[in-house]
This record gives structure tokens, C-alpha cells and sequence, in this order.
């Protein structure tokens, strides 16, 4: 068993019906995205789904997996409570990825509740998470899942962790879905969040030409003054995506891009096709 589907999904929150409110008919073309590509994953039947995000709790040189049995998360930051998540954790899975990871030198850090210390954290699922697990559970999938908080490691080492994911899947055998949370830009507007900038846009548009064309190279040496420029929070959780499909036949298909609130969303579908499928397209 291994990878059989992956995707990009943003994570604004006001994606959350009982959140945005008649604001979410702004970013319908984003919202109909997301139920498109769950469908598609909800599709293949993936026994476990993989989310990256970049807003659980964050070390500088090591990925945080969460490792609690149960999952849990809600959107009562944002005033809406009520709305409450959950899955089934793949501990397994956690523990191959971590022993595949050491294998890169990267060390995992695996974040309980009853850690202590430093590294005693907030292990509820952050809106990184929570935002396309609603969706992929609305679909009917996801009910087992692997959250995980990027790290501030290279480019190089972040892909090479992506690898580590993908020969863990194979460890223990599972079939399973990545979804990389992924916001671009939040520069692209004169009221965007984190202020204006005229290179949001362009960065904005050579990752989704890149992802379009499945640019593997190109992101991972994309300008750092335009990364830097354009205010993201997306391309690291893309990397590690990248990373765990690489040496995988994937077709890259962009389901939407918008950015109405200065920020840039993305969806993605990046299928992995058959062996059949791919003779069709060689």
C-alpha cells in the first residue's frame, strides 16, 4: 500500500459556514474547490489522511507530529464552538515516520499532553487542520488522520523529510491521502492582513503555475526575497507534500485559486495514477 492521492488546500476559517457567514460567498469558487477535491479523495477510500500545516506548535529544527490517540479541535477562537472535529490517530504510522526520519537526521518531535516543560503544548488541532478536515469529513473520509507541523529546516531537508513519509506509508502498509494546508500570499491587497506588497501576486502566480506543471525543482528554488516578500505560510507544507510523492506518477490538476481577502488560496489535486494510466499518458 502507499500514497494514492494528494492535495493543496488554504485553511481560512471563514470557510467554516457558522464562521464566515454570508462572507463565505466570497470565496465560493474556494469553497466549491475544497468539496471537489474531498470528493475526490473521499473517492479513493484512503485509510488514513496526512495533513501539513504551518500553524501547530512550530520548533526550528524539527517536525512536530501530534501523537495522542484521539485528535480533537474546534473553532471556538473564532467564535464559533460549537463547531467540534475529531479523528482517530494513526500511531503507527506516527512511529514509522519518525523512525524513517531519523534515518534523515531529522529528528520528530512527537507532542503529547503529558509532556513536560519545554515541550509542553497545545495539542488540540489548529485551524491548519481543522479547516480541510471539515471538509474531508463532510466527504466522508478522514476519520483516521496524522497531523503535522512543519519545521524552519531547508528547503533540501523538508523534502527529504516528504520522503521519509512516503517509505513510512509503505512500512506499515497503509492507504492513505496527504493534504498539504497551504495559504499563499498574504500581501495581496491593500487591506490583506499582513499589509501590501506588489511581489504577493507574482509569487502567487509562479506557485501555481509550478504546482500546474508540477514543477518539483522550481519550488524548491524559488527567489527567498519573493518568498520572503510575499508573507506565505504555504510553501513548506507543499515541500514536504512534494517530497512524499517523489519518484510517484502524479497529475497535477489546479481546481481554483482566489485571493479576495488578500490572501491567497489554493486547491489542488494531485492524483497518482495507475500504471495503466500512465502508459495512456506517456
Amino acid at each position: 500500500m502507499s500514497i494514492l492521492i494528494a492535495g493543496v488546500s488554504p485553511h481560512p476559517p471563514l470557510l467554516i459556514p457558522e464562521i464566515g457567514g454570508r462572507e463565505i460567498r466570497r470565496v465560493h469558487q474556494t469553497k466549491e474547490a475544497l468539496k471537489t477535491l474531498s470528493a475526490e479523495i473521499a473517492a479513493v477510500h484512503p485509510e488514513t489522511v496526512i495533513i501539513i500545516t504551518p500553524h501547530g506548535p512550530m520548533f526550528r529544527d524539527a517536525p512536530v507530529i501530534l501523537a495522542e490517540e484521539e485528535l480533537e479541535g474546534d473553532f471556538s477562537i473564532f467564535r464559533a464552538p460549537g463547531v467540534k472535529l475529531s479523528a482517530c490517530n494513526d500511531l503507527e504510522l506516527v512511529q514509522a515516520l519518525a523512525e524513517e526520519s531519523s534515518k534523515e537526521n531529522i529528528d520528530v518531535i512527537q507532542l503529547k499532553k503529558n509532556m513536560q516543560g519545554s515541550l509542553r503544548e497545545e495539542v488540540s488541532l489548529d485551524h491548519g487542520v481543522t479547516v480541510p478536515l471539515y471538509y474531508l469529513q463532510a466527504a466522508g473520509t478522514a476519520r483516521r488522520c496524522v497531523a503535522i507541523t512543519f519545521t524552519l529546516l531547508p528547503y533540501g531537508d523538508l523534502f527529504r523529510f516528504g520522503q521519509a513519509l512516503q517509505r513510512a506509508v509503505s512500512a506499515v502498509g497503509r492507504k492513505v491521502a496527504v493534504v498539504a494546508s497551504a495559504d499563499l500570499s498574504h500581501r495581496l491587497t491593500r487591506d490583506a492582513p499582513a499589509g501590501y506588497h506588489p511581489r504577493g501576486r507574482e509569487f502567487d502566480a509562479q506557485v501555481v503555475e509550478y504546482l500546474k506543471g508540477y514543477h518539483v525543482e522550481k519550488l524548491l528554488a524559488m527567489d527567498q526575497e519573493l518568498v520572503s516578500a510575499a508573507g506565505e505560510c504555504g510553501l513548506r507544507s507543499l515541500i514536504i507534500l512534494l517530497g512524499s510523492l517523489s519518484g510517484l506518477p502524479v497529475q497535477p490538476r489546479i481546481l481554483s485559486y482566489e485571493g479576495p481577502f488578500g490572501v491567497g488560496y489554493p486547491v489542488a489535486l494531485l492524483k497518482l495514477l495507475t500504471e495503466k494510466e500512465e502508459g495512456k499518458d506517456g
